[in-house]
């Protein structure tokens, strides 16, 4: 079963690609070369200023975003997205003592992917789905301190403190890499109801501030939980990242501990009652279509 899993994602993945050069791209994405977005000149700005202004263009950003869906097409040629590419080249003064204590580098680490997929997405000019190049989480990048950080980079070496790619097991950061020092402490799992790839099967798309972390990041599980975890047909239905990424929760039981604390009534019920039961877990395809208004 696994095996054929895998076959299937790979399948929904490449049958979206716009041709054969972005096929070969994601297969070895080493010649292919990192697509890097703050290329230029930095702003004039002391880090703590720059991450000020980010945080407002990022504020700005969210006025093209409507339940969670992004309004690419508004977002193309708009002054909010102007004054992101103006700032980002200044993330090459961001330094880990920048970002003290693990919330602070969470919640920078999570806006910065979710802003980072938004801005791949209109660099590259994506229709329908960001498998049209599937190479893009490899590849599509901002530079951060010392460390060119792709998109897999910034979840699987950062925020999953280097875990291994859910595709392929492999660490994304060599043991050398400047940005182990950007990672937090330890992996939040609920980083998989905040970070946001651009499709349809993400959760909705948020930004998170360090002081409300912990609350908001409680908020996007349960909201993650009670949309897209069902028991139906003998078994309990839950998104695939749930299969890509269960060493961060830890086990089965940890899985299912964290599906009933952030489950809402009759959803907890019929999950107790099913982990009684032994009910198997089945997985929703992931759904690659843009996350667009």
């Amino acid at each position: 079963m696994a095996i054929w899993d895998t076959m299937r994602d790979a399948y929904d993945i490449l049958v979206r690609a716009r041709g054969a050069k972005e096929v070969l791209d994601a297969l070895m994405p080493g010649l292919a070369g990192a697509i890097v977005l703050n290329d230029g000149e930095p702003p004039e700005l002391e880090t703590e200023a720059l991450i000020k202004s980010l945080r407002s263009a990022r504020n700005e950003l969210k006025m093209h975003i409507d339940k969670g869906k992004v309004d690419y097409a508004a977002l193309r040629d708009n002054a909010a997205l102007g004054e992101l590419e103006r700032l980002a080249p200044g993330l090459r003064r961001v330094r880990p003592e920048d970002l003290e204590g693990d919330a602070a580098r969470t919640a920078f680490f999570i806006n910065l992917y979710n802003v980072l997929s938004i801005h791949g997405v209109i660099a590259l000019g994506i229709e329908r789905s960001v498998m049209e190049v599937p190479s893009f989480f490899s590849r599509v990048s901002y530079v951060v301190g010392e460390a060119r950080l792709s998109l897999d980079a910034m979840e699987n070496g950062v925020l999953r403190c280097n875990g291994g790619h859910p595709a392929t097991g492999r660490k994304v950061l060599s043991a050398d890499s400047p940005a182990h020092a950007f990672a937090p402490s330890k992996v939040d799992p609920r980083i998989h109801a905040a970070l946001v790839c651009a499709s349809t099967s993400c959760p909705p798309v948020g930004f998170y501030r360090p002081e409300q972390l912990d609350a908001q990041l409680d908020a996007a599980a349960a909201n993650y939980v009670n949309a897209d975890v069902t028991v139906e047909d003998g078994a309990v239905r839950l998104p695939i990242t749930f299969r890509y990424y269960a060493s961060d929760w830890g086990g089965r039981a940890d899985i299912e501990a964290f599906l009933c604390k952030h489950a809402d009534e009759p959803l907890r019920s019929a999950l107790k009652g099913a982990f009684a039961d032994r009910l198997p877990f089945r997985y929703e395809r992931y759904d690659w279509s843009l996350n667009f208004v």
